[in-house]
């Protein structure tokens, strides 16, 4: 009979518990699969086990000598990146991808929609495991034989040309990420450097990687330079003289990505400039009143991105002016649509499926919890309780309100219920709300107030609209609502994947995750 086995698995900076029930799976590549799916990575792997008798990692190649509470530890695989050059006057600039999600409003009809992804400089967001490039040949060859001596002889690699390299190819490869990589970010790609050439460890150092840290941070910075004498606008607008003459200071007022947005502030696409992209968005504003036109103004929403962006980001204005300005971006199929080019994830099909992947083992931390909070809890679960029967979107209604009591926070802060009262008299009601969500109950109507406006209306769920709130609030660079931080933290980390890593998570984080993956 198989018996339980748990293994220590560090990834980047975490160190997390796996378990398996049937044993050791057989071979290494279903062990790697196994883990991949408990810990949510995507990205190609190997495994490294901790050797006792060196006190060090090296290549898991068989299984049969593991054990149970042995440390395992997650490295990536090189990626293989093939460019194949394609005529742009015959095909888009991008292959066609297939949106998964639902979409209503603008189209009534039922046909499948095709939509083209436009050129962006970033496509993925900050990976679990990030992927050490492949150096130029002489770098890779003194690696390798580097790599041997340290393994043989325990003599690190030291050559001031081989780091050189090193650091400027890793910074081109964090560039493709993020412009503005952060302390833990910086410590992932040291702790991925080292974890794959051993012998770049440093001996003097208290965790062998410290000095690739401070090194990379500086490196990151004159990448910046070099790119922001190239033109790059997601760096110039943050330069002195793009400043208002009140905040010309260097650390006043820096704009860059704080939720792990991947194309936060886009360049324009090849051969748009502000006056081509302004004359499209006033046909945009035409298009969007006729029906039956979901393609071609999905195509106009897309090429005019980087100039939506420019307003959201540099200019901040209110939702009433982006309404007049940009009507076809308050729809919810249009917001995920936003959410995907901010963050390259699809928004509903990722947070529904990750909502409804933890909600049994979340209903079971929410029904443990004791005092007040836990009896507000027992009090919103009696819905499910008392209803067998109960749809899966009703669950997912319940399961979100259950989080924001856990969280310490108020449903009525995320969600107002209002009975029998028409859905014109409710705008009225919240003119004064800066961000709500409304349920209206007998006539039955779900929609989001944000400054006292109404963004988006006919909803069809309480669930849906915290999915679209946070898709709208990353599509109009708002906060979020200051009464509800851990609630979208939530949100955002794990039903999302969007973890920057930094600002660290909240205790209340951590504590529910624990549990959640204990």
């Amino acid at each position: 009979m198989e018996q339980l086995v748990r293994f220590r698995v560090l990834v980047n900076h975490e160190a997390r518990k796996v378990t398996f029930s049937n044993g050791v799976p057989s071979t290494v590549a279903e062990l790697v699969a196994a883990i991949k799916e408990q810990l949510s990575i995507t990205t190609p792997i190997t495994l490294h086990y901790k050797d006792k008798e060196f006190d060090d990692f090296f290549t898991l190649t068989s299984t049969e000598e593991l054990k149970d509470k042995d440390t395992l530890k997650v490295v990536d695989e090189p990626v293989t990146v093939v460019l194949s050059v394609i005529p742009q006057e015959s095909t888009p600039d991008a292959a066609d991808v297939m949106c998964s999600c639902e979409h209503e409003s603008h189209s009534s009809s039922s046909d499948t929609v095709i939509l083209s992804q436009p050129p962006s400089e970033r496509q993925s967001p900050w990976p679990a495991v990030f992927p050490i490039p492949v150096f130029s040949h002489n770098t890779e060859l003194a690696l390798r034989q580097g790599n041997e001596i340290y393994l043989r002889e325990g003599t690190p690699l030291t050559s001031p040309r081989v780091k050189s390299d090193i650091l400027e190819r890793l910074a081109e490869t964090m560039f493709a990420y993020t412009a503005y990589p952060n302390d833990e970010q910086r410590c992932a790609v040291a702790q991925a450097l080292v974890d794959k050439h051993p012998c770049l460890k440093e001996p003097g150092s208290f965790s062998g990687m410290y000095g690739w840290q401070q090194s990379l941070k500086y490196k990151c910075g004159n990448y910046r330079t070099q790119r922001k004498a190239l033109g790059s606008p997601e760096l110039l607008i943050n330069s002195l003289k793009h400043k208002p003459d009140d905040g010309k200071k260097p650390a006043k007022n820096i704009k860059k990505p704080k939720r792990a947005e991947v194309n936060y502030f886009p360049p324009h696409q090849p051969g748009e400039t502000d006056e081509t992209l302004e004359n499209l968005r006033l046909e945009l504003i035409t298009a969007s009143k006729r029906k039956n036109n979901v393609k071609t103004i999905n195509d106009m929403m897309a090429r005019t991105y980087s100039l939506r962006r420019q307003e959201v980001v540099a200019q901040s204005p209110m939702v009433p002016e982006l309404k007049e300005r940009w009507p076809a971006l308050f729809d919810p199929f249009q917001i995920n649509e936003e959410f995907r080019r901010c963050t390259a994830v699809p928004l509903e099909p990722k947070f529904m499926f990750e909502l409804d992947r933890h909600s049994p083992k979340l209903m079971q931390i929410f029904s443990d919890k004791g005092g007040a909070v836990g009896q507000r809890i027992k009090n919103l679960m009696m819905e499910l309780i008392q209803d067998s029967g109960v749809s899966s979107s009703k669950k997912r209604d319940v399961t979100l309100k259950c989080l924001t009591e856990y969280m310490g926070e108020s449903v009525q802060d995320l969600i107002t219920d209002f009975h029998g009262v028409a859905e014109t008299d409710v705008h009225k009601t919240l003119e004064a709300a800066s961000m709500m969500i409304y349920q209206c109950q007998e006539p039955d109507a779900v929609g989001i107030v944000i400054d006292g406006t109404p963004v988006l209306t006919g909803i069809t769920s309480p669930s849906r609209a915290c999915c679209l709130l946070i898709g709208t609030i990353y599509a109009l660079n708002l906060e979020y609502p200051a009464k509800l931080p851990k609630t979208f933290e939530v949100f955002q980390r794990l039903f999302l994947g969007l973890d920057t890593l930094r600002p660290k998570p909240s205790s209340k984080f951590i504590t529910l995750r624990n549990k959640l993956f204990s």
